[in-house]
């Protein structure tokens, strides 16, 4: 029993693998691409329901970002059968890659995609300039909200892909794991603060959310980002992010992880480590390399 159940988890996994190289061309995909490939894909909205209401790519089902919350702490995820929940009724299935969009701020549509890498999807890109790319480039949209079919989706936790507050405290002191703090530079430094004390985790570096995006509001390609991260990633085996509500983290999470780096975000971010007392905060500019 033991050796055919093997089996079957071997021929998942190869089936999986062969769904991304053979559907998916990369972690994010262009306007041009979906179009001519929107048959063979999932297209998520992870914008709010009125947004996704007023026009939405054709087919594509809402999955809003901010409903992947917890209500007692909005930072957190809710519970695994929640997101399962929610990820079934917007039809998605394991066997089917998905592209997530949103207003092309990145910001959603990286946070669905870090939670459907979360939870094992096994296909999941994100549309290059969201909706804006789509309509730039004179496709059409529907409106309304048509229910989606449901769909078939067991998770996997891949718990590599997320960090608790022991794992940020233990990489404090580990010269393998680089910390990065995606918020603007005043709440790095400790000039703001949306949490009970102010400043960054100690020996986290300050990579913005912004300073992942170019002039356009894109996000950089893999040598702009290369450029961006530079030698921080010497010797790096694998990079904790975080911010104040997980969006720009998540970020900067897509553009580590088109880097092929090991990274994970860290849940709760600042909120959760500012609130206990014991751990140490550190406050002023990042030091000069």
């Amino acid at each position: 029993m033991r050796a055919a159940a093997a089996a079957l988890a071997c021929a998942l996994a190869l089936a999986a693998g062969a769904v991304r190289a053979g559907v998916l061309p990369d972690l994010v995909v262009s306007a041009a691409w979906l179009l001519a490939h929107r048959g063979e894909v999932q297209a998520l909205d992870a914008r709010p329901v009125a947004a996704y209401a007023a026009g939405h790519l054709p087919g594509a089902a809402s999955l809003p970002e901010g409903r992947l919350r917890a209500e007692v702490d909005p930072v957190r995820l809710p519970a695994l059968a929640r997101l399962r929940a929610l990820l079934e009724g917007a039809g998605v299935r394991a066997g089917r890659p998905v592209v997530v969009y949103d207003d092309g701020s990145l910001k959603e549509a990286a946070r669905v995609f870090w939670v459907l890498e979360l939870l094992g999807h096994p296909a999941v890109a994100v549309l290059a300039g969201g909706l804006p790319a789509w309509t730039a480039a004179g496709r059409p949209l529907e409106r309304g909200t048509p229910r989606a079919e449901r769909g078939r989706f067991v998770p996997a936790l891949r718990a590599a892909r997320i960090a608790t507050r022991v794992d940020m405290r233990l990489a404090v002191d580990d010269p393998a794991t680089l910390i990065v703090d995606a918020r603007p530079p005043a709440a790095y430094e400790g000039r703001v603060s949306s949490g009970p004390r102010a400043g960054h985790v100690p020996g986290a570096v300050n990579v913005p959310y912004r300073a992942h995006l170019d002039a356009e509001g894109r996000l950089l390609d893999r040598a702009g980002l290369r450029r961006l991260y530079g030698q921080r990633l010497r010797g790096v085996r694998r990079v904790y992010v975080y911010c104040d509500r997980g969006r720009e983290s998540a970020v900067a999470y897509l553009a580590l992880r088109l880097l092929g780096v090991e990274a994970a975000v860290y849940h709760g971010g600042w909120g959760d480590w500012s609130r206990a007392p014991g751990l140490p905060v550190a406050t002023g500019p990042e030091p000069a390399p």
